[in-house]
């Protein structure tokens, strides 16, 4: 069954292509955070900033009462595989993509999968087009296994940037992957938790105070630190923390720090460091702003430190991340397949 509203919209396929720049460059990133506010000197005084070691935490981190039990990871595969013409004339992207999140635990020392939800998603800017029509392909694509998703829409003046509402598409996808990690971690919120990412997508879910959720971020995009910051971020070695440092907004503060995982082997110098992050109010609330639990989530870290070589992102990855991420890739269609699906339905 061809679903009519693409050919009357004038859909075309689009090959897989590189991202290009804005058409009016307004200076941000995707990862523009203004909001945030940083305290560097929230453990130590930011001039006498060292590494601080923390292999020696302890014989084991095994029988640690707030041991994470539970560990959280989302994905988004897809891409802008057509464009359609809005009533202007101008050119909309359309996004293919498969989400999904998957919530493994440590049971007795067998890590198993908990819960996991797969979903395929189309998104655009729907506001350019007749509602009746919007509504009436919002049920055909449900009936056939998609869901449609509104990309935010763009300032009228900048309709014509492609690029533009391509990253919005992006970002609608993305944050429904968000929304899915959110349903995830919401079936047990009060379990000590490791999330793949940044905890601010997921305020609201748990108890800032009472429950202790950790967010390993992978991928540093923003500038947290102070030049002796940086040097002490560097002079890092497997094993070693920086300082704890508190980020505020107006979602969520935490409290930070960067740990390596793995380097010593000659790898490039900002690599094998991840960021950790919890909740300001469950570090001075519950756990009474005691630094032996950073050190010992730290330690905790390092020993879950994945020993895969064969996996690119090893040195960055704790090994029950790296399972969550290969249990829900399981779950996936591949993508050739369910892009020759949407084809036949849009009769492209």
């Amino acid at each position: 069954m061809k679903i009519e509203f693409f050919r009357q919209h004038g859909a075309r396929r689009l090959r897989s292509y590189n991202p290009q720049p804005p058409l009016l460059n307004d200076g941000l990133t995707l990862d523009d955070e203004p909001d945030d506010k940083r305290d560097l000197d929230y453990e130590a005084p930011r001039d006498d900033w060292k590494p601080y070691a923390v292999s020696g935490v302890g014989a084991s981190c095994d029988d640690w009462m707030g041991r994470p039990v539970r560990f959280i990871d989302g994905k988004d595969v897809g891409r802008t595989v057509a464009s359609l013409r809005s009533r202007e004339g101008y050119p909309v992207p359309v996004r293919l993509a498969e989400i999904g999140a998957v919530v493994m635990k440590d049971n007795s020392g067998r890590l198993q999968r908990e819960f996991a939800v797969v979903e395929r998603v189309v998104s655009f800017q729907i506001d350019l087009f007749p509602w009746d029509e919007i509504e009436n392909l919002a049920m055909a694509l449900r009936e056939n296994g998609f869901r449609l998703l509104a990309a935010d829409p763009p300032e009228r003046n900048l309709r014509h940037d492609f690029e533009r509402m391509r990253r919005a598409t992006m970002n609608r996808s993305n944050y429904e992957m968000a929304q899915l990690e959110r349903q995830a971690f919401a079936r047990d919120g009060e379990a000590p938790t490791i999330v793949d990412g940044r905890l601010k997508s997921r305020a609201g879910v748990f108890g800032e105070k009472g429950c202790p959720v950790i967010g390993l971020i992978k991928t540093q995009q923003q500038d947290y630190l102070h030049p002796q910051g940086w040097r002490v971020f560097y002079e890092l070695q497997p094993g070693q923390r920086t300082p704890a440092f508190r980020i505020s907004s107006k979602h969520l503060d935490v409290v930070s720090w960067y740990l390596r995982l793995d380097g010593a082997r000659g790898e490039l110098p900002n690599w094998g460091v991840v960021r950790v992050e919890i909740p300001m109010r469950f570090f001075e609330d519950s756990a009474g702003k005691d630094w032996d639990y950073a050190n010992r989530l730290s330690r905790l870290l390092c020993d879950f430190r994945s020993r895969d070589e064969s996996y690119r992102r090893a040195p960055v990855t704790i090994t029950p991340i790296q399972r969550a991420e290969k249990s829900l890739g399981a779950m996936f269609t591949k993508h050739q397949a369910l892009l020759g699906r949407f084809y036949r339905l849009a009769g492209l």
